[in-house]
């Protein structure tokens, strides 16, 4: 992932950040949920496959007795972080589509959610808020999946040596 990737979602990070505007915080979340992400987790997990375990907290004061992860924009920032907070601990960066990420969290038992920890300009999404945009993709994934079950529907009709429906029968008789 260059750099230049996530450019919207950086600058309404930064928004976020000077004001804090519930408008401003809707606007990231949909920007988020389509973004690719960069997130720390354990070398030795297999590329493409990460699961809760894998994911690497942050050593962050703990909300509420849960987890607090990070992701980040872009891959610089990831690599900053990385140099400078990781320590001694065997890590890699994984590139993931959020919205593939977003239920690794929730499993992984995330308080809180980072984002971009170590750049000028940051934020934190709580677990209430990454649940709500968990909800919001479930519902648009189910939509997704009807409309694709109705043009499916229309674009295969009905075989015309069917038998006719019972409906079609009275037409029939009434003519």
């Amino acid at each position: 992932m260059a750099d230049q990737e996530n450019i919207d979602l950086r600058t309404m990070i930064r928004d976020l950040a000077k004001r804090r505007d519930s408008v401003d915080r809707r606007q990231l979340y949909f920007a988020l949920v389509k973004a690719s992400v960069w997130t720390p987790v354990a070398a030795n997990s297999a590329v493409g496959e990460v699961q809760p375990a894998d994911l690497h907290p942050l050593d962050r004061e703990a909300l509420g007795g849960l987890a607090s992860f990070a992701v980040f924009t872009h891959q610089a920032s990831a690599e900053l972080w990385q140099a400078e907070e990781a320590g001694s601990t065997m890590l890699r960066l994984e590139g993931i589509e959020f919205s593939t990420l977003l239920p690794i969290l929730l499993d992984a038992g995330a308080g809180s959610l980072y984002l971009n920890p170590a750049a000028r300009f940051s934020g934190e999404l709580y677990r209430h808020e990454l649940e709500t945009m968990a909800d919001g993709l479930r519902v648009l994934r189910r939509r997704t999946q009807m409309a694709q079950h109705r043009e499916e529907a229309i674009e295969d009709p009905p075989a015309a040596n069917a038998e006719p429906s019972l409906f079609e029968r009275l037409l029939a008789w009434i003519k």
